[in-house]
């Protein structure tokens, strides 16, 4: 088969920790292993400073990324300057009309039998009105309606609009794909889809070549916590933890990575922490994938007690070193989790709980490595690129023949 991936985030020198842009590149990776030609058909806004927009290359001799940039109009900007709502609204459609444009040549040229895409961003909504020529499968994640409930403050017309244009893509698409069963049943409790709808396919990772031997290793517990730095990932629970568990262990050191919009959470901690606390944190914003695996390889405990997560990828990424995972019993986590088995669970919102499951991990090496051990063994039984790529084969071909 030749396969399409229609996404809006691809890794390149301006996209570096987005879960879709990992998925995409793995699938890609998982596909042509098995013999497939993979199309990735990237459509992102300009960013500033970024000349061209247009770039194609392969990735080995099976894969072709083509990346399309949309921009706005100089004279629009500068009018919405302080619009900024407005301003992501219109390069949101713009994205999806730039789609829509390249799109069908793409099919044509490149021989794309089926297509594979992203709900965020509805790159292919505009699609959902033309007689295609070839399926498409939409990947349901966290949609935007749930991101703006759970992080902004505000509910701007142009967000609404985002979401709502994202939640008719979601109810018109024939054929709907979802990482997680709870995540199907949450779409169905919100948004009236029935869940049987969804096909579940679990995200993949690669498993790393070298895979840290268990041993007690020098210096003080790591912990490491991957994700942008927002309300949902629960970064203000970690935040609010610390304190807690450095009182009874205070060797220990923390390690966050990921986004922070204006280092809103990071000048919020510092302004609130004593000296002493905020030497054993280390803020460490966006990485590259080297940093990232450096990262995984050097923690002894991963946590991330988000809210809500769709699935968790950034679960089966550290698990695939081996480390034990703090997470809670929320969204699809429950499926990649098994508590006491492969990770503990913290109360969603608690920082008294999460701090109590650090202190237990930091304090009892043996539980730490069972935990490890058996992390590992689920990634590899259940999460990996193979697989993904597998399953998502087999069902490419199902709403093909179909």
């Amino acid at each position: 088969m030749t396969i399409g991936l229609v996404t809006p985030y691809f890794p390149d020198e301006q996209i570096k920790d987005s879960g879709i842009a990992n998925h995409c590149l793995s699938l890609a990776e998982g596909m042509a292993e098995l013999g497939n030609k993979v199309v990735v058909l990237h459509i992102r806004p300009q960013y500033k400073n970024e000349q061209d927009n247009y770039h194609e290359y392969k990735i080995g001799e099976l894969i072709t990324v083509i990346t399309h940039k949309a921009k706005l109009p100089a004279a629009f900007t500068r009018v919405l300057k302080n619009k900024w709502a407005v301003i992501d609204f219109a390069l949101k459609v713009s994205c999806m009309l730039l789609t829509t444009k390249v799109l069908n040549a793409a099919i044509r040229k490149h021989g794309i039998t089926v297509i594979e895409t992203s709900s965020y961003f509805s790159l292919c909504y505009f699609q959902l009105y033309k007689r295609n020529s070839v399926p498409i499968a939409v990947r349901v994640s966290t949609t935007f309606t749930q991101i703006m409930n759970d992080h902004y403050p505000f509910k701007s017309r142009g967000m609404d609009l985002i979401a709502r244009m994202e939640l008719i893509f979601i109810k018109k698409s024939r054929h709907l794909v979802t990482h997680a069963q709870n995540h199907a049943l949450e779409l169905e409790q919100l948004f009236g889809i029935n869940h049987s709808r969804f096909q579940i396919i679990p995200h993949g990772v690669n498993l790393p070549t070298d895979i840290p031997v268990k041993t007690v290793k020098p210096g003080p517990v790591q912990i490491l916590f991957v994700g942008r730095l927002e309300y949902r990932k629960g970064i203000d629970v970690l935040l609010a933890a610390i304190p807690l568990v450095l009182k009874t262990n205070p060797d220990i050191q923390f390690n966050i990575i990921g986004a922070d919009t204006g280092n809103e959470y990071q000048n919020r901690f510092i302004a609130d922490t004593d000296t002493g606390i905020l030497q054993k944190v280390t803020f460490s914003g966006k990485v590259d994938n080297d940093a990232l695996q450096q990262a995984y390889y050097n923690a002894d405990i991963f946590v991330a007690p988000s809210r809500y997560e769709s699935f968790g990828l950034i679960f089966i990424e550290a698990m695939s070193y081996g480390k034990p995972v703090i997470g809670c019993d929320a969204g699809g986590m429950p499926e990649i989790i098994t508590d006491n088995y492969n990770g503990l669970f913290a109360l969603p919102g608690d920082a008294q709980s999460l701090a109590e499951k650090l202190i237990l991990l930091i304090e009892n090496t043996s539980l730490r490595d069972e935990l490890g051990s058996n992390a590992l063994k689920t990634v590899q039984e259940k999460f990996t690129v193979a697989q993904l790529a597998a399953s998502s084969l087999n069902y490419y071909q199902q709403i093909s023949n179909n």
